[in-house]
């Protein structure tokens, strides 16, 4: 079960913060009733109350933030998600905010099910899950990205989702007299996904974004763009614009979850610690099965 930490906040304090949902409605205007830009009793019921609010009052406080960009960012959620509940893992949230409600989210996700096959190999005793932790508006200082001294400043990921394995279980190869429980978090791959609007489309744009691209690839993560589609004009266009953003999302969702899948099966082919618990070997291995 995944549980919020809260960062920022005196810890001799934190029963006395106010609830929330109260310091969202009274800095933004936002609440379980709210329906523009975002439809918030809809969006709980896809991805919980608490995340929804979080995401609404993103949108109102950070002026990069666009409805599209974060309607975006909620499918995708849902998509990686599926059936599995969406938690506040991290949460910025102090009687002072200087960036209000920096936050992650975190999922047990689609591959769950797939998983279980890894657990029943490692025996009652073990136990081990996949999980995806999203962050929105990621910051990345620049000097992060490139090694060049005047380049202050940070760089805004619209979406980082991170994918880990965690196990509980054995220590393998420990005197089963003095067996001690490890706890231990494998990552597995990062992806990065930015929403691009009409403006990414000219080509000077188009260049700083490749440039972008390579610098944020560099530091060993994948980067996928979805862009908006050709908004048609005229009788029926609100329909079909509707269409053809919702295909697009879904391919583009679908090409995400592929990845995922495949880092998945070649975390577990290679994982020394899954390899020892479940006693897997060349002639006997337990795997998933790989998207080609």
């Amino acid at each position: 079960m995944f549980a919020t930490f809260i960062k920022g906040a005196d810890r001799s304090n934190i029963f006395n913060l106010p609830p929330l949902e109260k310091t969202i409605k009274e800095l933004y205007h936002v609440d379980i009733e709210t329906k523009r830009p975002l439809d918030i009793q809809e969006l709980s019921k896809r991805i919980g109350e608490k995340p929804s609010l979080l995401l609404c009052a993103m949108l109102a406080s950070q002026p990069n933030s666009s409805v599209f960009g974060v309607k975006c960012l909620i499918e995708v959620f849902a998509g990686i998600a599926e059936n599995q509940p969406v938690v506040v893992s991290e949460l910025d949230y102090g009687l002072v905010q200087t960036r209000p409600f920096n936050f992650t989210l975190v999922t047990n996700g689609f591959l769950n099910d797939e998983f279980e096959p890894i657990n029943e190999a490692l025996g009652e005793r073990n136990h081990a899950s996949v999980g995806f932790k999203f962050t929105p508006e990621n910051r990345v200082p620049k000097l992060g990205l490139r090694e060049k001294p005047k380049l202050n400043g940070s760089f805004d990921l619209d979406l980082k989702i991170d994918m880990f394995i965690t196990v509980f279980a054995d220590c393998p190869r420990q005197n089963k007299e003095q067996q001690k429980r490890i706890n231990e978090t494998i990552p597995v791959g990062s992806v990065v996904i930015e929403f691009d609007g009409p403006t990414h489309l000219g080509d000077e744009q188009v260049r700083k974004d490749k440039l972008r691209d390579s610098m944020v690839q560099s530091k060993g993560y994948t980067v996928f763009r979805i862009q908006t589609p050709y908004q048609h004009q005229g009788k029926g266009s609100t329909d079909l614009n509707r269409d053809s953003i919702a295909n697009m999302l879904e391919g583009q969702i679908q090409d995400i979850k592929n990845h995922f899948q495949n880092r998945l099966f070649d975390a577990i082919d290679t994982s020394y610690l899954l390899n020892s618990l479940t006693g897997n070997s060349h002639e006997n291995k337990v795997t998933l099965s790989k998207i080609t």
